[in-house]
């Protein structure tokens, strides 16, 4: 007994849903221990006694190999008391405690694991095509939950009482399923419903809806052409077959999207190779229990009709038993993929919400596969991409899979505060001591409905999370929706330099951000967005200003834009329609605002290149201009380049280049190519003009513009050529658009 120690280990982090208390009981009965392991509001409790080398080993090895799902944050070790033999003879797990601060993470929804793959196509197996499988290491978990500590009782499972065989699993420790929230079979879980639209029937009397499989309906409805909505994890998907062209059309139309791309299904990864380029690093992503959809390099022009703009398909595998089932079902056929809602509105999420939209667009899509299990939180896919640069992911859009999972910084924050984010692609933020919780995709607040959304979603995180914030911070532009409610304003491009600091945790005195992106309010009323800002934002370089004829009509109008560059840099008219009247306009300063915006050049460039036919006007999407010439550039094979345009943040010697290269033939995607060019070589070229000033410790780059991944690699080639000893960071894990503002502005609390 002499040779006895007992601890207390209080172990904080995504410690819930994950399989933890199971890990540690394994652990404890492998080295005979005494003791008990509990969920509480704070994370998970341990106290564990026995010889000192065996409690030494349990601790060592809980150390080094928690379960995978886990997120550890602190580990907390104090020594106690030892108990008698008598009152304690064993180890086992009691009930949660569920008073005191709830301090314990959240985990994200995971993907399917291959365990519970194994069983839903296992004939033997009683789960054998059960599409709601799941155990303490996939499923749903964010996206269910009402309240902490995670208990089945407070989330959306509680109206499922388990059957006793699932109950059996639930309360043995050492079954995989032990604990595990959402553990359910045909039994006593979920199930699925074909909803139909009102008067479907008598149009489609072929399908018996009444005794057929929802799933097998689901199936066939899809052979034949239609376009389905499903609900997953964290909202409805529509879907069709991406390889019937009709389909497609029809999904374009219902979602007013005539050539944005949509995100496709592959079956399996082996498939997937077959039309995409896939490396290790994208595999990784693929595979791993976040499963976004990845951006991928197209191997052929199979799948132009979805993704028309460019050479990249987004692409997720099936992350849920659900989709297993249905692609498994549809023997190797591909599906489009993309969220249910109309526009930019919400996605929809419960059965009220998609038969709104079934009957709006009856004869387009008539049917959802839905089930009885609601959706608490809703969350969009994630979207990401490798740069092949240094096989580091970019991420686009951080939503399921990621949310609600923190980011961690050392020096606490004074308060608990809220940040609002940007008015397009809102996320917002909550964050009390060493934590910043990035929410999911909102959307843009443009739309009175995902205003509503985000107000909805602030109530429920800050309540889950029990952030009660004293302080609301926002952009410090005067037209945002949240202008008004935020008692600290923060520069837009600002926020996108604090975006990068927040998510690698830097405690550099002196830094140096590129940022670049469309649109931001800058602090002399102009719009920004190619700015040299130093750590406190003084701006040290910007881009020479141009004018925005119309202001935000230029935006989707991008002949404006060309026009402008042109007269500006050399006072010819471009014949477009409206000429005189643009030129009067710049000439009068008439509704003419004036930006220094890096991706309002590439609006501007790319409409002078592409040709009329393949650069619509209006625009249909944000982003549209700059994606069409990254791909004309990416059809450029004739390397090294000979000439370049020349390198400056006045872009009249560039535009005076460019236009003696359309004027002398040269193919139109060397020039695409060469603006690319221009555009790094100015980054370097004025970072080594700005170094004696800002002198700093390292490089940051953020913004929209960095989605385009021909510019990001250019750039950290040339970054490591140039400055091969400064350290260089971007965003990764946080978004690199104005997804990210949110973080960015936490650390101006």
């Amino acid at each position: 007994m002499n040779n006895e120690i007992r601890l207390a280990i209080l172990i904080k982090g995504i410690v819930q849903g994950v399989g933890f208390r199971p890990t540690v009981y394994r652990y404890a009965i492998e080295n005979s221990l005494r003791g008990f392991v509990n969920n509480s509001a704070s994370g998970v409790v341990i106290e564990v006694e026995g010889p000192r080398e065996k409690v030494e080993n349990f601790v060592n090895t809980l150390r080094s190999s928690p379960p995978p799902q886990a997120l550890v944050h602190s580990f907390e070790v104090t020594p106690l008391a030892l108990r008698s033999t008598g009152e304690e003879n064993h180890f086992s797990i009691i009930k949660s405690e569920e008073v005191g601060e709830k301090d314990v993470e959240i985990s994200p929804d995971l993907a399917t694991c291959s365990d519970c793959l194994q069983e839903i196509f296992d004939p033997e197996n009683r789960r054998y095509h059960y599409p709601f499988t799941n155990c303490t290491n996939c499923g749903p978990r964010f996206t269910i939950i009402r309240d902490r500590p995670y208990d089945r009782k407070l989330t959306s499972m509680a109206k499922f009482p388990m059957c006793p065989k699932c109950q059996h699993e639930y309360e043995n420790p050492l079954d995989r399923r032990f604990h595990a929230q959402p553990n359910a079979c045909s039994v006593c879980g979920p199930v699925l419903k074909l909803l139909v639209a009102h008067n479907t029937h008598d149009t489609h009397s072929a399908y018996n809806f009444q005794t057929m499989d929802p799933l097998l309906a689901t199936k066939k409805l899809l052979q034949d052409g239609f376009i389905i909505a499903i609900k997953g994890l964290g909202g409805f998907n529509l879907a069709c077959d991406a390889l019937n062209l009709k389909a497609v059309q029809n999904l374009r139309g219902l979602k007013r999207r005539p050539r944005r791309a949509f995100a496709m299904m592959m079956p399996n990864l082996q498939q997937l190779k077959r039309y995409c380029e896939v490396g290790i690093e994208e595999e990784k992503l693929l595979l791993s229990s976040a499963a976004p959809i990845v951006l991928l390099k197209k191997r052929s022009c199979d799948f132009d009709h979805i993704s028309p703009d460019n050479n990249y398909l987004g692409v997720v595998l099936p992350y849920t038993p659900l989709h297993h089932l249905l692609l498994h079902d549809l023997q190797g056929v591909p599906l489009v993929f993309t969220s249910a809602n109309l526009a930019d509105e919400p996605m929809a999420t419960t059965d009220e919400e998609i038969l709104t939209i079934l009957e709006q667009k009856r004869g387009i899509v008539d049917y959802a596969l839905t089930h009885d299990r609601d959706i608490l939180h809703r969350a969009d896919d994630s979207l990401m991409q490798i740069i092949p640069k240094n096989n580091q992911a970019l991420t686009i859009r951080r939503s399921r899979g990621y949310t609600p999972k923190a980011f961690t910084i050392s020096n606490p924050l004074a308060s608990f505060t809220l940040s609002y984010g940007a008015n397009l692609k809102n996320t917002f933020a909550l964050a009390r001591d060493h934590r910043i919780y990035l929410s999911q995709h909102i959307g843009d607040l443009d739309d009175y409905r995902n205003f509503e959304y985000q107000e909805s979603e602030i109530k429920k995180l800050s309540s889950l999370l029990e952030i009660h914030y004293q302080k609301k911070l926002g952009d410090a532009h005067p037209g945002y929706e949240n202008f008004t409610h935020a008692e600290t304003k923060i520069y837009h491009h600002h926020a996108h330099l604090l975006s990068v600091i927040a998510e690698h945790d830097l405690h550099y005195e002196r830094v140096l951000g590129v940022i670049g992106d469309g649109t931001g309010y800058g602090d002399d009323g102009a719009i920004w967005g190619f700015e040299f800002l130093t750590k406190d934002a003084t701006r040290l370089a910007h881009l020479r200003y141009f004018s925005l004829p119309g202001g935000e009509r230029a935006i989707y109008e991008v002949e404006r834009i060309a026009f402008a560059l042109v007269y500006e840099s050399t006072k010819k008219i471009l014949p477009i329609e409206n000429a005189s009247m643009l030129k009067a306009m710049i000439d009068k300063n008439l509704n003419v605002p004036k930006c220094s915006s890096l991706g309002r050049l590439f609006d501007g460039v790319a409409a002078l290149i592409i040709p009329k036919e393949a650069l619509p006007t209006p625009i249909e999407y944000e982003g549209q201009a700059a994606i069409l010439l990254q791909k004309l550039a990416e059809e450029f094979t004739t390397l090294p380049l000979s000439s370049f345009y020349p390198a400056s943040l006045d872009y009249a010697p560039m535009i005076c280049a460019l236009l003696t290269d359309l004027e002398n033939g040269v193919p139109l995607s060397e020039i695409a190519y060469k603006f690319h060019h221009y555009v790094v070589d100015t980054i370097i070229t004025t970072l080594k003009q700005a170094l004696p000033e800002a002198n700093p410790e390292a490089l940051l780059v953020s913004g929209g513009c960095f989605q385009n991944a021909l510019l990001v690699s250019l750039l950290e080639e040339k970054l490591s050529e140039h400055f091969p000893t400064l350290p260089y960071f971007r965003n990764v894990l946080s978004p690199i658009n104005d997804a990210g503002i949110a973080l960015g502005q936490q650390l101006l609390h």
